[in-house]
């Protein structure tokens, strides 16, 4: 049997109405009486909870210091204990993820530098050396005097040579010696 077809009283629209007004009009008598009631319950839950906070406010105060105890003990375990194993856990990745680095080729160019310099400077101090080879005449071994009497006296054949004599090596040849 289907339910459209159950034999239900059939209440009139008017009648519906009527009932709905009379509702509207029993809640508004309620509301009006309940105005002055929830105007005087406002002002006694605003007065309460300023009591309230007066009273929770140094429990409150002593609640927030244990906690912060507790917290700073807690930051300094973190920081001792837990923060190490992330960092050294953090560098050992980024050490796996860095790839290898290329192998320095700077060595062969400061090698070949140093042995170019060597080679350069063996090549200047030959160059010295054979300049005063040329420069330098070769010592001229001394004289022996004649053992001859003294009667014999030498004749000079150029009488200008004398004083070109008393001139110096180093004035002759623009080197100086140390020696």
């Amino acid at each position: 049997m289907p339910a459209t077809m159950t034999k239900q009283p059939i209440m009139p629209t008017a009648d519906m109405q009527w009932r709905a007004r009379r509702i509207a009009m029993q809640a508004a008598k309620l509301a009006d009486q309940a105005r002055p009631m929830t105007r005087r319950a406002a002002r006694t839950a605003k007065a309460n909870a300023g009591n309230a906070a007066v009273w929770a406010k140094p429990a409150v105060g002593r609640a927030r210091a244990w906690m912060a105890v507790r917290a700073a003990r807690g930051s300094v375990s973190v920081q001792e204990s837990v923060s190490p194993r992330v960092s050294a856990m953090l560098a050992a990745t980024a050490r796996r993820l860095d790839p290898p680095r290329p192998r320095s080729r700077r060595w062969p160019k400061v090698f070949a530098g140093a042995v170019l310099l060597a080679a350069g400077a063996a090549a200047a101090a030959a160059m010295a050396m054979r300049s005063r080879q040329h420069a330098m005449p070769r010592p001229v071994p001394a004289r022996k005097p004649a053992s001859s009497n003294g009667s014999q006296r030498a004749t000079v054949l150029n009488p200008e040579a004398r004083n070109q004599r008393t001139m110096s090596e180093s004035e002759m040849n623009g080197l100086s010696r140390t020696r």
